[in-house]
């Protein structure tokens, strides 16, 4: 037990794991094109052009537009907030109004 040395730390392996989710959607991008020009015959492979399409936006701008429903729920909502504090701000000017 040596008085001025110290002790190394323990070393450990870690292997990093990165997804990469282009490389990923190129990945498969490439495999469905593949498949695209092979020869098919009947019941073959049928390529699925609006649903690559729906994919490939939802990769670039999110998940695709809200439901129509919670959109205009969403807009009525706040045209109630916006109401109420109309009708708030009318009545504080009122009182002050009265008040002079």
């Amino acid at each position: 037990m040596p008085l001025f040395r110290t002790e190394k730390p323990k070393q450990f392996t870690f292997i990093p794991r990165f997804y990469d989710e282009r490389k990923e959607e190129l990945k498969n991008r490439i495999e469905a094109i593949e498949k695209e020009n092979q020869p098919t015959g009947p019941g073959g492979y049928v390529p699925h052009i609006k649903g690559q399409m729906r994919a490939r936006h939802d990769l670039l701008h999110g998940q695709s537009a809200k439901p129509r429903k919670k959109l205009i729920s969403q807009r009525l909502v706040t045209l109630v907030y916006i109401g109420l504090v109309l009708v708030i701000i009318y009545y504080i000017i009122r009182m002050l109004a009265m008040a002079k």
